[in-house]
């Protein structure tokens, strides 16, 4: 399989990948993005009928979920011995609907040039990364753990930081508890939730109700964790021994354009890729950065120096934790188009 010398995919190549970035993980499973193979490349862009209008009204947790569609692609590119060269906002204008998010150009990579274990690593782990919102084990990351996936943000322009310091941990889960408070008693956000929750086994997108926490009793965690459980269906069953106290990391940027927003979803996914390959399950904790004002808070509290674009939250899942099943996906043909 070739790439030709304008830099068109082949299509059948172009399929692989654009299936290999629908896999990636977004607000909701909302899957807000589009693909477009033109002479130049592939182009990534935003399907702005998906955006949430109450939770993410700036479209900045659509940015992130466009990065890590981003990210799948250009693993999926190098997988195929080509080098993928990323232009972010290739049109100089940075509105959601104004262009192409990104573009990538593709050549083929040196005869000599060996394979990437790292790539191939997270690669795999693209297929069987998930979001998993039940207790995890209590025992803490091995340090050697923690430094990769600080290195994995650091890798895509972002940083990393774990809540080790105990009033910095309080600050974020008492900022958390405040924005999951007010998001659920806003009419209008609860709506928008259960727009999303799904049913219906057919369903391509959503929320489905197999990756739902239910429980009889309040959860006990040190972190608020989001309750998806609007329709009211049986989902998981929550199982508890004692209060979650789970590790806690930030991911961030120095700044916060639109371009790094797109950056700080590729970060966030190489994060969850890196942490999947070893083992380690993680869930967002996103009520905090979902409203501008309880964002803006906990950036102080950790002194004022970047932007927090998301929190998730890691452990290693519980000795006798089943497999999670995957989250349905769009066709490749609903989101990729050829010109």
């Amino acid at each position: 399989m070739c790439v030709t010398s304008t830099g068109t995919l082949p299509a059948d190549l172009a399929r692989t990948v654009v299936e290999t970035a629908g896999l990636a993980p977004s607000i909701h499973n909302t899957q807000p993005w589009r693909w477009r193979v033109g002479s130049t490349g592939l182009d990534l862009l935003a399907d702005t009928s998906r955006r949430l209008t109450i939770a993410d009204p700036d479209g900045r947790q659509l940015l992130l979920s466009c990065g890590a569609a981003l990210l799948h692609a250009r693993l999926a590119i190098r997988a195929a011995g080509l080098i993928p060269t990323v232009t972010i906002f290739p049109d100089a204008r940075d509105e959601l609907d104004a262009g192409p998010l990104a573009t990538i150009a593709i050549r083929p990579a040196a005869a000599t040039q060996p394979a990437d274990p790292d790539n191939a690593m997270l690669l795999a782990a693209t297929r069987h990364r998930r979001t998993d919102r039940r207790p995890f084990d209590p025992r803490p990351l091995e340090p050697d753990a923690l430094r990769a996936l600080r290195l994995a943000a650091e890798a895509e322009a972002g940083w990393l930081v774990s809540l080790d310091d105990a009033d910095l941990r309080i600050d974020t889960s008492v900022l958390i508890a405040r924005a999951d408070w007010l998001e659920n008693h806003d009419p209008a956000y609860r709506a928008e939730l259960e727009s999303w929750s799904r049913t219906s086994t057919d369903a391509v997108d959503g929320i489905p109700r197999d990756v739902v926490i239910s429980s009889d009793q309040p959860r006990q965690s040190e972190f608020t964790v989001r309750d998806f459980n609007v329709v009211g269906e049986a989902g998981l069953r929550l199982q508890q021994t004692g209060v979650e106290r789970p590790m806690v990391l930030l991911i961030g940027t120095d700044s916060d354009t639109p371009a790094d927003r797109l950056r700080a979803g590729q970060a966030m996914e190489r994060v969850l890729l890196t942490a999947t390959a070893r083992g380690i399950a993680t869930s967002p904790l996103g009520q905090a950065v979902d409203l501008e004002s309880t964002r803006e808070l906990l950036r102080h509290s950790i002194g004022g120096l970047g932007h927090i674009q998301m929190i998730i939250r890691v452990g290693y899942p519980l000795p006798d934790a089943e497999t999670l099943k995957a989250t349905p996906r769009r066709s490749v043909d609903d989101i990729l188009r050829f010109e």
